[in-house]
């Protein structure tokens, strides 16, 4: 049976592109702030008029409006809370992106490692050459033969190990997307990736805070009397009697005391809160700058003095091994101090990555 596979061949601006447009996550946010938005043209809405009708010997209707003089702090808080939602959908993108974006480099690392093993391979399957051409040159025993192809194997092994950690990575990114097809993605370790979001949980809490502030207003605009009209015709022995009037309540109990209790304390919650976010998030915003410049660094002096030596050492032992200068033991433990020198690079490089990402994510874009 044929089995065809599909895949999705993912850039960096791509993926991040499509997490803006189509995570799941972020649509899922976006639809509940069309939810928020829904609910809050109900602040706006004048209350319902009351129509009374009498019938009998005496007919009549009377029709009755609140005019809803708290309405304006109402729709004040409404609108913050639309507003908040909003902020909060930022947050969601901002957390989802982060997630593509380190999901994306987790491939990206998976594949460097893929590469990396692959080439280990390649050069266990010369040294194998190399042992059989001598041992059918009477140069070594049978043993070196096993050596060699145990090395082989093992190095096979690694690379299967490597692809089933990159297929991980591209599912990951996968399922953060929504994607239907597998995922595979294209770039380098070393590549400068741009990484732009905007952080909004200072902004979400300013939202809070213009909401708790309409509903202190609402609270204190409970102090006054609610205030309606009324009009009236009525028949009275055969005399219509037209009549209009103003109707209040007396709030000499109910005085939203309770509400501005509430209100005042959540004020006060929101903007400490508010404040120590300010400051945690100056706090690691330098801490992230200074751990990225020092990985950096780290990563650049390991690629530029470490990698060459490994490289050149690597060659050198194959070619000595070739003309019996050094053993086959020798050889294959220079090829292993290579793949570890190789897979400490990448580690270097992903973290120097990762912590690129999370740099960003904390500081945000300018508003």
């Amino acid at each position: 049976m044929l089995v065809i596979s599909v895949f999705a061949v993912l850039t960096w601006s791509g993926a991040l592109e499509r997490a803006r447009q189509s995570a799941p996550a972020v649509v899922a946010a976006r639809m509940r702030v069309d939810e928020v938005r829904a609910r809050a043209t109900g602040a706006a809405v004048l209350p319902n008029p009351t129509v009374e009708i009498e019938s009998g010997t005496e007919s009549g209707i009377a029709i009755a409006q609140d005019l809803d003089l708290r309405r304006r702090p109402r729709i004040d808080a409404a609108q913050a809370a639309v507003r908040q939602e909003e902020r909060r959908a930022e947050e969601v993108a901002r957390e989802t992106l982060r997630d593509v974006a380190t999901a994306f480099l987790r491939a990206m690392e998976g594949g460097e490692r893929v590469a990396a093993a692959s080439r280990s391979r390649e050069l266990a399957s010369e040294a194998l050459k190399i042992a059989e051409r001598r041992y059918a040159a009477g140069d070594v025993a049978q043993l070196d033969v096993n050596l060699a192809r145990t090395a082989v194997a093992r190095a096979e092994a690694d690379v299967r190990a490597a692809e089933a950690n990159s297929a991980s990575g591209a599912t990951e990114l996968q399922v953060l997307l929504g994607l239907d097809e597998r995922a595979t993605v294209e770039g380098s370790l070393h590549d400068e990736l741009a990484f732009s979001v905007a952080r909004a949980d200072l902004r979400v809490l300013e939202e809070e805070i213009a909401e708790a502030e309409a509903e202190q207003r609402l609270a204190q605009a409970m102090r006054w009397p609610d205030v309606g009209v009324r009009g009236a015709l009525r028949n009275e022995q055969g005399d219509r009697i037209v009549t209009a009037g103003v109707g209040f309540t007396l709030p000499f109990f109910q005085r939203g005391q309770a509400a501005a209790a509430e209100a005042n304390a959540r004020l006060a919650r929101l903007r400490a809160e508010r404040d120590a976010l300010a400051k945690r998030t100056d706090v690691e915003v330098r801490g992230a700058r200074a751990t990225v410049d020092a990985l950096k660094e780290a990563a650049a002096a390991y690629e530029r003095t470490v990698i060459p030596l490994t490289d050149e050492n690597e060659q050198l032992a194959l070619e000595s091994y070739e003309v019996g200068q050094i053993g086959l033991g020798d050889l294959l433990l220079v090829r292993r101090e290579a793949l570890d020198a190789r897979g400490a690079l990448i580690d270097r490089l992903i973290e120097t990555r990762l912590a690129e990402v999370e740099l960003r994510a904390r500081a945000g874009a300018p508003q």
